[in-house]
């Protein structure tokens, strides 16, 4: 099958819901007002170690072949943000055959065929492979456009396609890999167990009886697919990828911590951000205090954090502008730095061209200040 790779991963940002309620942030408010971490020693007094520096890494999405080229209006932004890490999407969908696969491996493939992989590596970019399904048809241009109920991700098909990607990454690609699997999992039992998907709220973001078995074998899956990053010989960092809005509310806090034998068989977090709205529009709780809020949360795993992407669910440029203009703190820098944030990943580089609301120039603001501080 063809696939339109630009319409198909707009659709995937355009299409996905924001599942932000401000009720369930209200009670966490008074957590995220938490003072910064001391970032230890400052004094330059004779005797004292020099600073060192720190930075946090910058990863851009969600099309590496058009951002690095195919795409001329791109030009711009890449040259702005100078990113790190390049991430790309393994979407599972369901086939004419109603069978679950991903339409997004012929793409994969398309890129091995073309080398790109080894270009890449060879330039000095690391990479971010997160994968997703289409579990409530919210996007209808994923395969034919059908929930796959989560059963993409607890399918041999998902194992097939990691091992495909990992051989072809073995092979091209010798520079670290972050493997953030299964995002946004919590949500895949939207549709599973109701026949009318406006009922999706009964079993999202919840581990109760019903909804247990399938994350048990979720997790089982997870664990197959670790295993074989694990040994594949890459330098790579693995988890699955948690919804940032869930460390908001306990019964979100209580659906991560099933996943701690998951967790504790990887080497990183990972989680996502996407409020449309301002803080000032959501009661003074936006990304910004969302992202501290998830690094506060995970900083007990002991383990290297990492954002895999950000982005206001809407695309709203000015919502990017505000929350990059509260980010570039020196303040806040340290404290994410301080409890564990290694990098952050804007999702859809194609908001940014043109500099809507001025949204790529405080970007960059943000960027410049993260990739060296002390």
């Amino acid at each position: 099958m063809k696939i339109n790779i630009i319409i198909f991963l707009r659709e995937v940002v355009m299409n996905r819901r924001d599942f932000i309620k401000a009720i369930e942030v209200l009670p966490f408010l008074s957590l995220v007002s938490c003072r910064a971490d001391s970032s230890g020693g400052s004094s330059n007094t004779e005797g004292s170690p020099a600073p060192t520096n720190k930075s946090i890494l910058f990863g851009l999405g969600n099309d590496p072949a058009y951002l690095l080229g195919q795409d001329p209006n791109a030009a711009p932004v890449l040259q702005a943000l100078s990113p790190n890490i390049l991430a790309l999407w393994i979407n599972g969908a369901v086939d004419s055959s109603e069978n679950v696969y991903s339409p997004s491996m012929s793409f994969i493939n398309q890129l091995a065929s073309q080398n790109l992989f080894k270009q890449w590596s060879d330039a000095g970019y690391k990479l971010m492979v997160i994968s997703w399904e289409n579990y409530n048809g919210q996007n209808p241009s994923l395969g034919i456009g059908q929930p796959t109920y989560g059963n993409y991700h607890i399918s041999n098909q998902f194992i097939q396609d990691i091992t495909t990607t990992v051989n072809i990454l073995k092979s091209q690609f010798s520079n670290r890999v972050y493997f953030a699997l299964a995002a946004e999992q919590s949500t895949y039992t939207a549709c599973r167990y109701v026949t009318d998907c406006s009922q999706q709220q009964q079993y999202s973001d919840v581990i109760n009886p019903t909804t247990e078995p399938y994350f048990q074998g979720l997790q089982n899956n997870l664990l197959t697919a670790f295993n074989i990053i694990k040994n594949s010989g890459l330098d790579a960092l693995y988890s699955t990828c948690f919804g940032g809005w869930l460390v908001t509310f306990a019964r979100g806090q209580r659906f991560i911590e099933f996943f701690n034998s998951l967790i504790n068989s990887s080497n990183a977090i990972f989680f996502q951000s996407m409020i449309g709205l301002k803080s000032s529009e959501n009661n003074g709780f936006g990304n910004p205090q969302q992202i501290l809020a998830n690094c506060q949360f995970f900083s007990k795993y002991n383990l290297p954090i990492h954002l895999a992407y950000y982005m206001p669910v809407n695309q709203r440029a000015d919502v990017v502008t505000d929350d990059m203009n509260q980010m570039a703190n020196l303040s806040y820098i340290e404290n994410i730095y301080n409890l564990g944030l290694r990098s952050f990943s804007f999702m859809y580089y194609g908001m940014l061209e043109g500099n809507p609301y001025g949204d790529l120039t405080a970007t960059q603001n943000f960027r410049n200040m993260i990739k060296s501080f002390t």
